[in-house]
């Protein structure tokens, strides 16, 4: 887990430094924000937040506790790596207006 949060960390601050610094701030923010959300919609899709009830407790039941708990983990990872990217996003949007 510690990784998505270093990884978000890395991309979000080059974002937000690189943005900074070219006073590129939408173009900058356009970037990290749809990363932010790519990953968001990772972490969705893998953690299974758009099936319904019935599939989600058949996915339970079929799938085994080491697959279950990989499965946690990469979502995890994705939403680690996409938080710090919508901050960084709000944080350019902000300095452009």
């Amino acid at each position: 887990m510690r990784v998505g949060l270093v990884l978000g960390i890395l991309t979000s601050g080059l974002l937000l430094i690189i943005g900074l610094s070219t006073r590129q701030f939408e173009t900058y923010s356009v970037i990290s924000g749809t990363l932010g959300i790519i990953c968001f919609l990772l972490a969705g899709i893998v953690s299974d937040s758009f099936i319904s009830g019935d599939r989600a407790r058949a996915n339970y039941y079929t799938e085994t506790k080491r697959d279950r708990k990989k499965r946690i983990r990469y979502s995890y990872l994705f939403f680690l790596l996409g938080a710090p990217n919508l901050l960084v996003a709000i944080v350019l949007t902000l300095n452009y207006m």
